[in-house]
């Protein structure tokens, strides 16, 4: 039976003086699955107790690159004999390799000498077996490090990235579609912590329009323990812009209203970014003339994870993450409600200016909106 599980680092090894300090918090996500008394932190090396349930958390934990459900023993020759014959035994094989390594140089056969040794190990409780180093059926692992051994045949591929909360956060910008679910789940890959923003106009966005954003960020939420959106009623702006004397502009202006609206509270809240799912030239509002217009009004950067994938790409994403059958669920989406027949596609700032002079209420209409938000918060259900 199993003991513990090994966890590898990855990406923090390249990590230099604040290497800690990223260590530190990807033990803190751990813990948000696990609990404390089972999980222990290392230098090059993270350790939690085998559980099955354990195995299933560690897969939404970025800044992990792999693990392997492992056999702890001393440090003994015997005891790592025993359990290595105990693998052959239960295995199926034609040809093996041993991959042993020393982390403890104070052990006193080098890897060197103790893969020859379990190699020959092998070989004597074993027939017609042949060593192959490259593709083996079967690799024993040994790392036999300072206090125990760990022995293991697998290893689990995981997130890797950056944990979660090690870069700080973002404001993002979440719809019922499919990229901007995508786009949140390769910023957590980055270290950011994703906080939603989401924009409705009741009655025509209705509660199986909110439903769908809910069960998108219960998805989303898995990955970073817990999550916070930020919901704004849109009704009264869309109707006010709806106004203006050039309809083509309609998307433009709406659309710089939302990211005035993300600046002002990601300044309120200290976040330092805003973040969306939009792809170059997919719609009329992301082509570059649009990009420029609407980034304007943002005082912080602005991050385009998914700038320039094809819709393909961002697909297998979302089916990988579970999000995409919650994405094409129908659903009454703001934009779509208010797009014109025919959207500028390279509007200019100049005359996004002229046309939000006539809009005198633009702002104070914008504060209302904040000042009435509501605030959502998700968990993880272990």
């Amino acid at each position: 039976m199993y003991q513990k599980i090994l966890i590898r680092y990855g990406e923090l090894t390249l990590k230099g003086e604040n290497k800690k300090d990223f260590i530190q918090q990807l033990k803190k996500n751990i813990l948000m699955y696990i609990p404390k008394e089972e999980v222990k932190a290392e230098y090059d090396r993270a350790f939690v107790n085998y559980s099955e349930k354990n195995l299933e958390n560690l897969k939404y934990v970025f800044g992990i690159s792999s693990y392997s459900p492992v056999y702890e023993v001393s440090s003994d020759l015997a005891a790592i004999e025993n359990v290595v014959t105990n693998i052959i035994k239960e295995k199926e094989f034609g040809s093996f390799a041993i991959d042993a390594r020393r982390h403890n140089k104070n052990f006193h056969m080098t890897s060197a000498e103790l893969n020859m040794y379990f190699g020959g190990v092998v070989l004597k409780n074993t027939e017609n077996k042949t060593v192959n180093l490259k593709t083996p059926d079967l690799r024993i692992y040994i790392e036999i490090r300072d206090k125990n051994t760990y022995i293991f045949t697998d290893y689990i591929y995981a997130l890797g990235g950056m944990p979660v909360h090690s870069s700080g956060k973002t404001l993002h910008l979440i719809s019922g579609g499919i990229d901007s679910p995508v786009a949140a789940h390769l910023l957590q890959k980055r270290g950011l912590k994703v906080v939603f923003l989401n924009f409705i106009t009741p009655p025509h966005t209705d509660k199986a329009t909110t439903d769908k954003i809910d069960q998108i960020i219960d998805v989303i939420t898995k990955y970073q323990g817990e999550a916070t959106l930020f919901q704004v009623n849109y009704t009264k702006l869309m109707n006010y812009i709806g106004l203006v004397s050039n309809q083509k502009y309609k998307i433009t202006l709406m659309r710089r209203s939302f990211y005035r609206i993300a600046n002002k509270i990601a300044q309120k809240y200290n976040i330092k970014a805003i973040s969306n799912g939009e792809n170059l030239a997919q719609v009329a509002s992301q082509t570059l003339e649009s990009i420029y217009t609407i980034s304007e009004v943002c005082t912080i950067p602005v991050f385009r994870p998914l700038l320039s994938f094809d819709k393909n790409e961002t697909i297998k994403i979302a089916e990988k993450i579970n999000t995409m059958p919650i994405s094409i669920q129908k659903a009454c989406e703001t934009c779509e409600l208010f797009a014109p027949r025919n959207p500028v596609t390279k509007p200019s700032r100049e005359e996004a200016h002229r046309l939000e002079e006539e809009l005198n209420l633009l702002d104070s209409l914008e504060d209302e909106a904040i000042e009435n938000m509501e605030i959502k918060h998700y968990l993880i259900n272990n």
